[in-house]
C-alpha cells in the first residue's frame, strides 16, 4: 500500500471521527491531506471504500494496544484506573495518526452513523467486543485468586457491566453536551461497582 492512500486513509478516518461520515467532504479530505480529486479517485473509487479500509485499519490498532494494555494489567483496581484514564482521552482527543490514543467511545459513535453503509462493521466491534470480555473476565478471575474482589461475584456479569458502563460514556455526552459531566459519572459508576465487589 503506497504512503499516499494510507495518509488518506488515515486521515480520512481521523476526519469522520470528528465531524461524522457525512459531514466530511471530499473537498475536506483534499484540504486535510493536501490532495487534489485525482489523486483520491487514483485510490479509491469512493469516500465508502476509505471508510471500510479506515474502520479495519483502526480495529486492528485498537486490539494491538488493547492486548498490550492488558499484559500490563494484574488487577481490577488497574483496570479500572486504565479505562478511566483511556476515557480521559475524548475531553482533548486531537489524534493525529492511528497510533495516537483515540477514544473508542467515539468510533462507536460513528458506527451508529455508518451501520447501513458497512455492515460488516457491526461484526468487527461485536468480534473486538468478545475478545475484549474475555481478556477482562481473565482479570476479574486473577483479582479473585488474589483476593482482591469478593468470590462470589459473577465473573461474567461483572465484565459485561464493567465494559456497558464506558459505553454509557455516549449516553450521557449526547444528552448533556458536557464531557467533563459525563467523564465525571462514568468515573462515578467505575468506584461505586468496584466498592460493590472489593474484599473489604
Amino acid at each position: 500500500m503506497s504512503g499516499t492512500r494510507d495518509t488518506i486513509i488515515e486521515t480520512a478516518f481521523l476526519l469522520f471521527l470528528k465531524k461524522g461520515y457525512k459531514a466530511v467532504t471530499l473537498t475536506d479530505l483534499e484540504k486535510a491531506v493536501g490532495m487534489t480529486k485525482g489523486t483520491f479517485y487514483y485510490h479509491f473509487l469512493n469516500k465508502e471504500e476509505v471508510l471500510k479500509e479506515g474502520v479495519t485499519k483502526y480495529y486492528r490498532v485498537l486490539n494491538n494496544r488493547r492486548a498490550e494494555e492488558m499484559g500490563r494489567v494484574h488487577s481490577l483496581r488497574e483496570f479500572i484506573d486504565l479505562t478511566i484514564h483511556n476515557l480521559e482521552g475524548i475531553g482533548h482527543y486531537g489524534a493525529k495518526r492511528f497510533d495516537s490514543d483515540i477514544p473508542e467511545i467515539l468510533c462507536l459513535s460513528l458506527m451508529v452513523e455508518v451501520i447501513s453503509l458497512y455492515p460488516e462493521f457491526k461484526q468487527m466491534v461485536s468480534d473486538t467486543k468478545i475478545s475484549w470480555m474475555s481478556k477482562l473476565e481473565g482479570v476479574i478471575l486473577e483479582a479473585k485468586r488474589d483476593k482482591e474482589i469478593r468470590d462470589d461475584v459473577d465473573t461474567s456479569i461483572l465484565a459485561k457491566n464493567l465494559l456497558n458502563i464506558g459505553v454509557g460514556l455516549i449516553n450521557y455526552v449526547v444528552m448533556h453536551q458536557d464531557i467533563s459531566y459525563a467523564l465525571s459519572s462514568v468515573r462515578y459508576q467505575y468506584e461505586q461497582l468496584y466498592s460493590l465487589v472489593k474484599v473489604n
